[in-house]
């Protein structure tokens, strides 16, 4: 069961939310990109570099979990890009990340927000761009590469798919796509 302090809002972002991420990036996003930049000191130079991604053509949050007081705590967000032809597959793709703040990391609250996340991805068709065909995770954090987590991504029906230039292991999930006419 989800929790109900998680929220699926790829596509409905109103005013109040928009503010609320405001204020949760001016809060969090010099930690996030500190965080980034220390799994990137960690990583090794003889991983395997794929330079699969050309310009972001969108930015969008996907999905939220709160804390108890309401506040925002973690984050799922997706950014619409094009890719490299030679990859096969398809021109376009989602990438997904996602953040949760240090003093709210559980298992627990990451399971049900990544879950509430794909959940919503894969029912919400309609609000994605018909061009994107796969959605892409990338896990940087050495944490998400080892062998349980590899694991859970697979039960989820991503596919490892490579690395890439920060070291992090790209994982591919083919997304449903509906059609009405």
């Amino acid at each position: 069961m989800t929790d109900p302090r998680i929220e699926f809002v790829f596509g409905e972002v109103n005013d109040q939310l928009n503010r609320e991420l405001r204020a949760f990036w001016s809060q969090h996003g010099n930690a996030y990109q500190e965080e980034l930049k220390s799994f990137q000191a960690t990583l090794s130079n003889s991983q395997k570099r794929m330079g699969l991604l050309k310009k972001p053509i969108s930015r969008q949050p996907a999905a939220v979990s709160r804390d108890r007081l309401g506040a925002i705590n973690g984050i799922v967000f997706v950014v619409l890009r094009e890719l490299e032809t030679s990859l096969d597959l398809g021109s376009h793709a989602y990438f997904q990340r996602m953040y949760i703040v240090p003093e709210s990391r559980r298992p627990r609250l990451a399971n049900q927000l990544f879950r509430a996340f794909l959940h919503g991805f894969d029912h919400d068709a309609e609000k994605r761009d018909h061009r994107a065909k796969v959605l892409l995770a990338e896990n940087i954090n050495p944490g998400l590469q080892k062998t349980f987590m590899r694991r859970y991504f697979a039960r989820l029906g991503f596919q490892m798919l490579g690395g890439n230039q920060l070291g992090g292991e790209i994982w591919v999930r083919r997304l449903k796509t509906h059609f009405s006419f």
